[in-house]
Order: structure tokens, then C-alpha cells, then sequence
């Protein structure tokens, strides 16, 4: 008798895009690339030059894959994926198709910007099988658009979601930002009525970060201006409470909308395996984080098939940053997730050294729940706890926190 075949796990296929028409002036991930790979053009031959080291990396990598796994999740980002040209598109989906049974997909996400998207790309892509789309909006206030660097307008940002639907686009998400030093509240409640009312069914609400190295920051740093925490939580609770009042629940920190966004959900829950493709990306495969460094677009090219760092989950560094993805949902951390991901112990890892000092910034403003099943936040806590650790000023030393495994319930 012939052995039943082994079921394949799910996949996550993430494509990652290292290029952008501006280089935003609030953004830490376009610190570390410098200018002159970031606004390259398609007949660049740095950017033909990634696009052919993608198909490599694609054709090498699948074969192992496929023999495991079954796509079900696939996800484009950046810098900005909506900057490819259609026949960039065209090519690149290709060569994805050509190595990966694509018909158990069931979400595929592309990150666009307003200014790089037109009627024939979203049809295209509509036709290649996207079915959700996420636009970096920022902001609906033109004023806010030029300080903070964006290449649209307002116009431009309304037209692209008009475009999207016609298009036959029905799964939108906008990213917008609140909490800007400058930013009154009544500037964040007209953007935020604004938003609620367009045709949009999810929003990411992002707290803004004065982080090291960006224009921002260096401006604020002049003016020996800081940024104000009392007034960010303020901003991202209007925020909130304008999208839940207008039935636009919050269902992960950061998350509005239904459906939920499958790929953000797999990605912080730790549910789900996934590969990278591209300069940038990173990879969590058979408990290893693999990956390759933001900024070195040429030793991508240079060496598609060889990551620049290959971790066990398992190491202080790499549980920590599982644990504290898993904290932003309300679920937060299942320990039988954890040790299937890692093969570590959940109780064994919160005694990391490193994970105990994060822990302990992290209860300064939010209550940790600890019980058999794992540990989380309170629900009402998450947004204070993870914008509080965002604020640019350092937080007072951490007060120390015991956590362990936890004391069985009474029978």
C-alpha cells in the first residue's frame, strides 16, 4: 500500500519592490537606500537588472518549495510594487506563475502609491488575479503631502481609489498617518470623516514615528522640537473611534476594516510560513529567519539565491521580535504557535535576557495577560503600549517584569 501523500502547508509568496518615485521624508526604510537606486527608472539597469535577479531567485527557490508547501497568500510591497511598468508586471507575475501552482490563492495584496497607479495597470492587474489593493495615501491635506515629502496630491489620491474600483477593485485599503508634531485634531478628524466616507473598506492607521536618519527627524532635531505622546494617543483614538463608529472595527493594532488583510494577520500572528523574493525581503521558512539587507540592491543582483543573514527563531534577537509582533493583536502570543514555529518553548524564551528587558518597556504602558494559552495585552491596551514605544523620546529604565510559565489553572 502506496503511503498518503503528505499535505502541503500553507504559503505566503512576498515580492519585494525596492523602488519609489520619492524618498518620503517620515520614512526609516528609505534611509538605508540611497537615492540613486531608489528613483530608478525602468530601463535602469539597476532596475532591469532586479527584476532578472528576481527570476532567478524565483526559479531556484520554487522547486523546494513547491515540494512542501501550497501558496495560499501573495503579497507585493516596497518601497513601492505599483512602480513597475505593466510589462514589468507582466514579466514578473510570469515568472511567479510559471514556478508556483497560483490557484489556491486566495488573497493577493500589491502596495501602491497614487501617482503610479492608471486605469490600464489596475486592470491589469485585476486580470493577473489581485484582488485587494493597498494605497499609501498619508494624508488627504496637500500641505501635509508636500512637508512630508509625497509625489501625489490629495486629487491624485481621491482619483486612485476611483480608478481601483472602476477597475473592479471591491478589497481597498489606504494607509494614513496621524500624530505629526505640527498636526492639530481637528486636522486628523477632517482627514479621518473624509477617509471614512470614501469607497474603502480598510484603513492603516499609523502613529507617526520621529525616527533617527529621516528628513523629519534631522528638522525636529534643528528646531530642538519633540514630538508630543499625550497628543499622538489623542490623535490615533479620534482616529479610531471615527472608523468604528462608522463600522470600520479594529481588528488588530493598526488594522481597520472587513475583511481583515489575511497577510498582516499571518505575518504578526507567526501562523504561516513565507518567502521573499527581492532586494530587501526577508523569509521565515522551517524556523529560520532568512533575508536580505535593505539598501544593497547590487548584492542582490550580484547574488539572488544567497541571503545575506540565515537566523534560528529560536535566538534571542529573532524570538523577541516574533513576540513582539504577536503582542500588537489581541490574540498576542500563543505559546503552541510559538513552539511550532521556533521549537522553543514559549516560557523558555520569555527568560531571554533580551526578551525580559523588552517585556518590561512594554508593561510600562499596557497590562500583560499571562495564562496557559500564552501571553498578550489587554485589548484597550495595545494602541498606548505600541505607540508609546514608538515615541521618539527613550522611555524611563524598564521596570523589571517576571514573567515564566505560568501557574496552572485550579481543576
Amino acid at each position: 500500500m502506496s503511503a498518503a501523500p503528505v499535505a502541503k502547508r500553507p504559503l505566503l509568496l512576498y515580492v519585494n519592490t525596492p523602488f519609489c518615485n520619492s524618498k518620503c521624508h517620515f520614512c526609516d526604510w528609505v534611509v538605508k537606500v540611497p537615492i540613486g537606486d531608489l528613483r530608478l527608472g525602468p530601463e535602469s539597469e539597476g532596475r532591469r537588472g532586479h527584476l532578472d535577479a528576481l527570476k532567478i531567485q524565483i526559479a531556484e527557490q520554487a522547486p523546494a518549495l513547491n515540494q512542501r508547501y501550497q501558496p495560499e497568500l501573495m503579497y507585493w510591497g516596497g518601497g513601492t510594487a505599483s512602480i513597475l511598468s505593466c510589462e514589468e508586471i507582466q514579466a514578473l507575475h510570469g515568472a511567479m506563475a510559471g514556478s508556483f501552482d497560483m490557484s489556491g490563492i486566495v488573497e493577493a495584496t500589491i502596495e501602491s502609491s497614487p501617482e503610479s497607479l492608471t486605469l490600464e495597470k489596475l486592470i491589469l492587474l485585476r486580470s493577473l488575479g489581485f484582488n485587494r489593493i493597498s494605497i499609501g495615501v498619508q494624508s488627504f491635506n496637500d500641505d501635509r503631502l508636500r512637508m512630508i515629502g509625497r509625489a501625489h496630491s490629495a486629487d491624485m489620491a481621491e482619483t486612485s481609489i476611483q480608478l481601483a474600483r472602476e477597475a473592479g477593485f471591491d478589497n481597498i485599503n489606504i494607509d494614513l498617518i496621524v500624530g505629526f508634531p505640527d498636526q492639530d485634531l481637528a486636522e486628523v478628524e477632517q482627514m479621518m470623516r473624509h477617509a471614512a466616507a470614501l469607497p474603502v473598506n480598510h484603513y492603516s492607521i499609523y502613529a507617526y514615528r520621529a525616527s533617527e536618519g529621516t528628513v523629519l527627524r534631522r528638522r525636529l532635531d534643528r528646531a530642538n522640537a519633540k514630538t508630543d505622546l499625550a497628543n499622538q494617543l489623542e490623535a490615533y483614538r479620534l482616529a479610531s473611534d471615527i472608523l468604528t463608529e462608522a463600522g470600520f472595527p479594529e481588528y488588530t493594532f493598526a488594522y481597520f476594516g472587513d475583511p481583515i488583510c489575511q497577510a498582516d494577520l499571518a505575518y504578526y500572528q507567526m501562523k504561516l510560513d513565507w518567502i521573499g523574493f527581492g532586494s530587501g525581503a526577508f523569509s521565515v521558512i522551517d524556523g529560520r529567519m532568512k533575508g536580505f539587507s535593505a539598501g544593497k540592491l547590487h548584492n542582490y543582483i550580484a547574488n539572488p539565491t544567497t541571503f545575506d543573514y540565515d537566523l534560528s527563531l529560536s535566538e534571542e534577537a529573532q524570538a523577541g521580535s516574533l513576540i513582539g509582533f504577536a503582542l500588537t493583536t489581541p490574540q498576542g502570543v500563543d505559546a503552541e504557535v510559538f513552539q511550532e514555529r521556533t521549537g522553543t518553548s514559549l516560557w523558555t524564551a520569555l527568560e531571554y535576557q533580551v526578551v525580559k528587558d523588552y517585556l518590561g518597556q512594554l508593561c510600562q504602558y499596557g497590562r500583560l495577560i499571562t495564562d496557559d494559552a500564552g501571553i498578550r495585552f489587554a485589548r484597550e491596551d495595545i494602541a498606548n503600549v505600541f505607540i508609546s514605544m514608538n515615541w521618539h523620546e527613550q522611555p524611563p529604565e524598564p521596570a523589571p517584569v517576571e514573567l515564566g510559565m505560568p501557574t496552572p489553572a485550579p481543576v
